[in-house]
Parts: C-alpha cells; sequence; structure tokens
C-alpha cells in the first residue's frame, strides 16, 4: 500500500445542535484514501450491517480505500504480522489477506468501500445499527447526508483543529527561514511611535496555536561580530494565519527607539535591531525564524471558558488570534463557543488604537451569534480620566468594575495579561485593593488562581 504524498483537502460540514451545542461533522468524501494494487477477482460482504456488495477488480487496476481506523481495530496482531511473514508478501498481491477494506478501512466506522467506490459522487450514507461484542452494548451510529432536523448548519475550516500543542519546528541554535509578506502601519500620525503588523510564509510543515511565540532573529552581527540574538515575538494570528491557509504568521511589532532625556530626540545608535527590521521589511525580505514555543498563553480547553485579557500596546498580539478564533474564522472552535470574552487594551491616545476595526466587527459577529459575547474596554490614557481625575490606565479599568472582574473570577474565568513589564506593579496593587474591599488575602487569592491556572502572563 502507499499513502498519497499529500493529503486530500476535503472540506467538513458541521452540524450545530441549538440546544445542546454539540457539533456533529459530516464527511461527504473520505478525508484520505490509499491505494492498492489488485490483481484478482472478489465479491465481499460488509457483516457489521449485513448488506452484501460485490465489485471486480482485474490486472493492475487500483482500488480506493478509506482512511483506515486505529490499529487496535484492524486486528493486526503480532501473530498475525508473524503468519503473513513479517514484512515479506506470503501472499499473492491484491487478495485482500491482510486488509479486508469492508470490515476494516471504513471511515469512522461506516459506510460499505464497494458500494463508494461503485457510486462515487452519488453515495448516499445510510443509516446503520451495529452490535459489537457481548461485553459491550449495542450502538446506533446514524449518518446522514443532510442536517438533523433542529440544528444550524455551518461550514468550517478544520485542518488544523487537532494539531494539539505544536513543539518548536526549529531551534535557535539551526532556524530556518521565513519570509515577509508584507507590513502596514496600525497607527496614526497622532499617535507616539511606529507599531507595524508584519506577516510572513512560514516553512512547509511550520504550524503554531494561538498564544504560543516565535523566535525571531535579525539578520547582520551584533557588535561583537557574532549573529544577533533571537527575539521572542508573541503570535498575532490564528494557526490558519491571515490569508486563512495555515502558513503564515503575523506580529504585532513597535519600533524599539531611545529618546535623549535632555532633548527628546531619538538616537538611532540605540534603535531596536529586530524591531528596526520588522518595521522596515519589505515583501520579499527573508529573516530566519526559530519555534514556535510557549504553554503559558493558550486558550482554555473548555468551549465555554470567560476569558478575560488585559493588554498594554503590542501586548494585543495574542489576544487578537484569540479573538480572531472565536469570534471571526468559520471554526468550530468559534461556533461551539459559549463562554464570554472581555479585553481591556490600553494605549495613550485614540489613534493609536490597534486593530479597532477588527474589533469592532469581531462585536458585531459576537452579537449576532447570541450564544456567545465579547466586551472592550479601552483605557485612553491622555485622554481618559479614572475616578480620581488622573489617568485612566488598565488598573483603572479593573478596579472601576471590580464586580464584575471579580465575579467572573470566582466562576473560574481565566485572566491573562500581555504588554510591557512595568504594567504590572500597578495592576497587581488594583487587584490587591480589590480583594482587600471583599476582606479576601490578595496573596492567597493569587495563589490559589494560580494553582488553577486562572492566571496567565506574558509581559516583557
Amino acid at each position: 500500500m502507499m499513502r498519497l504524498s499529500s493529503a486530500i483537502p476535503v472540506a467538513l460540514v458541521f452540524f450545530l445542535d441549538v440546544s445542546s451545542r454539540t457539533a456533529l461533522a459530516f464527511a461527504p468524501q473520505p478525508v484520505s484514501l490509499l491505494y492498492k494494487k489488485s490483481s484478482s477477482s472478489r465479491s465481499s460482504s460488509s457483516s457489521s450491517t449485513g448488506s452484501t456488495a460485490s465489485t471486480a477488480s482485474t490486472g493492475s487496476s487500483l482500488v480506493a480505500l478509506e482512511a483506515t481506523q486505529s490499529s487496535s481495530s484492524l486486528g493486526t496482531t503480532p501473530d498475525r504480522a508473524k503468519s503473513s511473514g513479517a514484512g515479506i508478501a506470503m501472499h499473492p498481491a491484491g487478495d485482500l489477506h491482510l486488509f479486508d477494506p469492508n470490515q476494516q478501512g471504513k471511515l469512522y466506522g461506516t459506510s460499505d468501500i464497494d458500494l463508494r467506490i461503485s457510486q462515487g459522487a452519488a453515495y448516499q450514507q445510510p443509516t446503520r445499527t451495529t452490535t459489537t461484542t457481548a461485553a459491550t452494548t449495542t450502538a446506533t451510529t446514524t449518518v446522514t447526508a443532510e442536517p438533523p432536523t433542529g440544528v444550524a448548519q455551518f461550514d468550517a475550516q478544520h485542518w488544523l483543529e487537532d494539531i494539539g500543542i505544536p513543539a518548536a519546528f526549529a531551534k535557535a541554535s539551526a532556524p530556518v527561514t521565513a519570509t515577509i509578506l508584507g507590513r502596514t502601519k496600525l497607527i496614526g500620525d497622532g499617535a507616539p511611535g511606529d507599531i507595524q503588523h508584519v506577516v510572513m510564509q512560514l516553512p512547509e510543515g511550520m504550524h503554531y496555536v494561538e498564544g504560543q511565540s516565535l523566535s525571531i532573529i535579525p539578520p547582520g552581527l551584533a557588535a561583537n561580530g557574532k549573529p544577533n540574538k533571537p527575539r521572542l515575538y508573541s503570535i498575532a494570528s490564528t494557526r490558519y494565519g491571515d490569508v486563512l491557509n495555515g502558513e503564515t504568521i503575523s506580529f504585532c511589532v513597535r519600533r524599539a527607539e531611545y529618546h535623549e532625556p535632555t532633548n527628546g530626540a531619538v538616537d538611532p545608535t540605540k534603535a531596536g535591531v529586530c524591531s528596526a527590521f520588522l518595521c522596515d521589511c519589505q515583501p520579499g525580505d527573508t529573516v530566519q525564524v526559530a519555534g514556535p514555543v510557549g504553554k503559558t498563553m493558550l486558550l482554555p480547553e473548555s468551549d465555554n471558558a470567560d476569558i478575560i485579557m488585559v493588554a498594554t500596546g503590542t501586548g494585543i498580539a495574542p489576544f487578537r488570534a484569540f479573538l480572531h478564533r472565536l469570534f471571526m474564522e468559520e471554526t468550530v472552535a468559534r461556533h461551539m463557543y459559549t463562554g464570554s470574552a472581555w479585553l481591556i487594551l490600553g494605549v495613550p491616545v485614540t489613534e493609536g488604537l490597534l486593530y479597532h476595526e477588527e474589533l469592532q466587527a469581531m462585536q458585531v459577529n459576537a452579537a449576532e451569534m447570541a450564544s456567545s459575547s465579547l466586551t472592550v474596554d479601552y483605557a485612553i490614557s491622555r485622554e481618559m480620566t479614572n475616578a480620581s481625575g488622573g489617568k485612566l490606565y488598565v488598573q483603572d479599568v479593573l478596579q472601576e468594575k471590580s464586580d464584575v472582574l471579580w465575579d467572573k473570577l470566582e466562576q473560574g474565568a481565566h485572566i491573562y495579561f500581555c504588554g510591557l513589564k512595568g504594567m504590572m506593579p500597578g495592576i497587581l496593587s488594583a487587584l490587591e485593593q480589590v480583594a482587600a474591599s471583599r476582606g479576601v488575602d490578595w496573596a492567597a487569592k493569587l495563589k490559589e488562581l494560580q494553582a488553577n491556572k486562572q492566571w496567565h502572563v506574558e509581559v516583557y
């Protein structure tokens, strides 16, 4: 047997049970195919359904076999392998002695392979009842070509849904090459500094998930004559990337500049090497990357968990990925999400709001879905004031909405922080005051949140 060199992309259609929020998957065609040369005719029957179907395959014709189930269901025991010659062809090619497609090649345990081959696109999956051994219960499996009554139907991208938490595709000592696809400035001229959204093409097979980070090694040599050291950047896109093909990655990058304290002038000799490269890069430029890494900032596994995201400036990067996954992309993750998401973003001026239009679109989508919600609060420090009349920062929002915050944390919400490390002292002080007003020791509460894996921090 041989497997096709590349997986066959097949769109899954998901049926969503409105009452129980249960997703049922319908695959109109096999996900992948196996091919086996057949040199003899064979008539076979499906033991699980009692139905019989025959096909004839002669000479060197190819018979398509559906994706197989786990090895435990194949009955590939050591004795069986030994009796077949342990890999040496002891049986005539194509006689199906070791592998019967009708009994072992069914997609998810359903459908007769011969009927699928003979009927092709006209094949309709029937309702089947499968009786297992006496030690197990009798199960009925219903697979239909049309959605059941009372469910909403959605098309969904799915091919990267089961990749788990990807390990590093490349190490910093042996990086791989990514290609710049483009960049755009995210803030207006009235906002201080320069913040760019950068999109890169990754090498084939390199994947990541929301909440991970990537190391970027800027070109050139450091002052000591050695290659520049890697810089770690939070990923601002979902696993599918902004192009939705699963091959790109995006970043939210602020140009690191040093201002002379005497006159405020920018000293170019002290500019950030990596951020300068990324903020000036052009399509087609290449850069060395390593990773992905990180497990601290991953989304909760539960699809009904509330999440609270507190960001300053470019710290919004992982939260953009979160919110695209939960409120923008057509994935099962989005349609199954029934929790509430709350973003608190701190920026100095209105022209410095990051991804503002995207966030507005996400809120519209959340309202239309009805089953989930998205709240966005801004702390625009130079334009808004707190209860004391001072500048409004993210910690002030947490204090002003402490009742909502505390109630969510008590009910198991996950809280995330991302941005400059200077944000955390003010936030921790505010949370300590919130806890004290309720007669709670903050140090003990923080340990509880950390033990429950509700507390996520990524600062730089």
